[in-house]
Order: C-alpha cells, then sequence, then structure tokens
C-alpha cells in the first residue's frame, strides 16, 4: 500500500521583491493546502544574501532606517518595504529562518516530502545544490513541480551535478518544454511540464487578496510591469495612451521610466493584483506579468525581453505561454505598431487553461501519494 503524504515543505524562492515570485509561491502552498497537506515554506535565505537573525538583525535593521535612510541607494537595497511584509505575514505559512546546510538537513526531516517549487530555481547562473535537494534529510522524498532551468543550455561544468542530484528525485516537473529537453538530453533525467502555480489558482482567489494601490478606484490608466533595465519602449506605451487618453502608471526597474510614467515603488503583491486587474491595458516584458492579464482577462502586449543570442535570455517562458494559449499576436517586439487590438478570445483561453490544469493535478496527486 502506497505510503499518503500528509506534511511537505515547500522550497522556493519566495523571499524576493518580485511580484511574479511572491506569487508563485504563495501559489505553490495554497495548491497544496487546497489538496489536503499540512504544508508550509521552508524559510531558506540563501547566507550570500546576507540575512541575520537575532540581535545583529535588529542592530542591521536600526542602522538600516536610520544613518541608511541618508544614503537613498542603500536604503532602497537593504529595507523590505513595508507593503512587501505585511503581504508576506499575511499570507505566507512558513517554518523558522534557515540558513545553513545542516539546519537545513535538521529541518526536512519533519516532512513527509520536500517539493521544489516553481521559479527559476534550477537556472544555471544562479545554481545553487540546495534547490536541487543536496541537504534534505534521508529518506524524506523529493519532489519538483514546475522548476524552471530559465535558459537555453546547461553548461558542460554543471550537467554532472543536475544528474546526479536530480536522480534522487521521486519525481521531476518543469515548467517549459524546452527544459524537458535539457534535462533529457544534456542529464539523461525524465521530467514532466507542468503549469506554473500561479496559473493553478482561479482569478477569484487573487481577486479576494487585492489590495487596492495609491491609485484612485475607477481611474482609467493603463499598466506597466517592465523587469528590463535597458528597454526601448516608451515610445510605444506613449503613443498607444496619448491617443486614448489613457494615464500611464507602472512599475519598472529602471528609474528612468519616472520621467513618462507614473512610477511606483514599494508595493506588495496584493497591490500589484489590483493594479493589473484594474487598467485598461496592461504593457509587461514580464512572465508572470503576462498571467496575471491573461488571468483577468485583460487587454495586454507582452515585449520580448531578452534577445536570442543573449547568454541570459529567458524567452522560452514565453514561447510555453504561446504553445498553451494561442497568444501569438499579443507578443510583441518594441518597433512592432501596437495599434487597436482585436478582443482576445478568453473563452477559449479558459477551456485551454481548464484542460492544463487537470493534466498537472494529475501529476501532482500522482507525485504525493
Amino acid at each position: 500500500m502506497a505510503h499518503k503524504i500528509y506534511k511537505v515543505g515547500v522550497l522556493t524562492w519566495h523571499y524576493y521583491t518580485n511580484f511574479g515570485s511572491t506569487l508563485q509561491a504563495f501559489s505553490s502552498l495554497a495548491m497544496l493546502r487546497r489538496a489536503g497537506y499540512d504544508a508550509e515554506l521552508i524559510n531558506y535565505r540563501d547566507p550570500r544574501t546576507g540575512v541575520l537573525s537575532g540581535v545583529r538583525y535588529w542592530l542591521k535593521r536600526a542602522f538600516v532606517h536610520t544613518v541608511g535612510r541618508l544614503i537613498p541607494p542603500f536604503y532602497r537595497r537593504h529595507v523590505t518595504p513595508p507593503a512587501v511584509e505585511y503581504f508576506h505575514k499575511k499570507y505566507f505559512v512558513e517554518t523558522e529562518l534557515v540558513q545553513t546546510p545542516e539546519k537545513l538537513f535538521e529541518l526536512t526531516g519533519k516532512y513527509d516530502c520536500v517539493l521544489f517549487g516553481s521559479d527559476q530555481i534550477w537556472a544555471p547562473n544562479c545554481y545553487n545544490p540546495v534547490y536541487f535537494g543536496a541537504f534534505v534529510s534521508e529518506g524524506v522524498r523529493k519532489v519538483s513541480y514546475a522548476a524552471s532551468i530559465g535558459l537555453n543550455d546547461i553548461p558542460d561544468g554543471l550537467v554532472e551535478d543536475y544528474g546526479r542530484l536530480l536522480s534522487d528525485f521521486h519525481s521531476v516537473s518543469v515548467r517549459e518544454v524546452e527544459g524537458m529537453w535539457l534535462l533529457k538530453e544534456r542529464c539523461g533525467i525524465d521530467a514532466s511540464v507542468v503549469l506554473d502555480p500561479t496559473l493553478m489558482t482561479d482569478a477569484t482567489v487573487y481577486r479576494g487578496m487585492e489590495r487596492q494601490s495609491v491609485v484612485r478606484e475607477g481611474s482609467k490608466y493603463v499598466f506597466c510591469y517592465f523587469l528590463n533595465k535597458e528597454h526601448g519602449y516608451s515610445d510605444s506605451v506613449i503613443k498607444y495612451s496619448r491617443s486614448r487618453g489613457l494615464e500611464i502608471i507602472g512599475v519598472s526597474a529602471r528609474a528612468e521610466d519616472g520621467k513618462w510614467m507614473r512610477r511606483l515603488t514599494g508595493l506588495g503583491a496584493d497591490q500589484f493584483l489590483w493594479l493589473v486587474d484594474n487598467a485598461e491595458v496592461i504593457f509587461t516584458d514580464s512572465y508572470h506579468g503576462t498571467i496575471f492579464s491573461m488571468l483577468f482577462h485583460k487587454k495586454f502586449w507582452t515585449f520580448v525581453r531578452f534577445a536570442e543570442n543573449s547568454p541570459v535570455c529567458q524567452n522560452s517562458r514565453i514561447r510555453q505561454l504561446q504553445s498553451y494559449f494561442k497568444i501569438d499576436r499579443r507578443i510583441v517586439s518594441v518597433t512592432s505598431e501596437l495599434n487597436e487590438m482585436t478582443e482576445i478570445d478568453y473563452t477559449d483561453f479558459e477551456a485551454r487553461l481548464g484542460r492544463l490544469r487537470e493534466q498537472s493535478w494529475y501529476y501532482l496527486q500522482k507525485a504525493l501519494s
């Protein structure tokens, strides 16, 4: 008789201020808890990020909030916005802080299974053996759900490590077909392809989490969500918005964008959800920006963020969404002419999403049973 798994620890990127990372971590946890598992996020922080605890944490916090305020770049880099902390405290169920392999090994002993979650936790340029199960207690089942390699290749120097560590997994799934083929051809690892966890949660759940931001309800605006610091999107966005009398509001990694848009900072993921859901049109270069535009049935354009020959090209994520949902006409370059778009067939989108959810649920239930 198969062993029933009750307690699951989720190991993923969950502490970044990036909206996609935050919401995929929430959705991974929500997905498991909705299926009846006692699940929590393993609060592992890479010690290279400089996370402190105890007295050292409070001393650093005091320094950052006093002396650090006098140096804006330093302050922004070292302080977690209150809105982000609010979201984490309200929606995350997580363990105590873990920063060492020894503590991680000890902590994971209490689980039936450790699930290695979504996001680019397997990206070669961010390689960390922790996210490949290197320090999980013996006898604990290891499963991945929608883990992403992100890049176009696995370097020769990491192929052996990927193959050795992942061969110890009970079940492996990835987020992109291209990642599945990479693992098979480079490492001899068989993997399934499943939906990003954000797509496994209904829009009604996200709407129940929304928190109105600094924008007045009823305002007519386009919402921009840009991660590329060296983009050339402004001309297209400005031309489109001005011709329709829409205010430009956005979140952008590029500070100079504040010259032509109302650039918002320090937002929580719940405020991000409200801004997407209430916008007239979305402009983004983000994978999760695209996902939430579709979940909320919005008009949107997604700019291709990476050149295909870039060593850090991550376009496989967008290609996967194109393959799933036939959104080719919504994916554009900076030179594209953005005229009024035809209506997106969201009835077809929901039908496709329903079928893909069934397949992903089947994988998850089989992997954990």
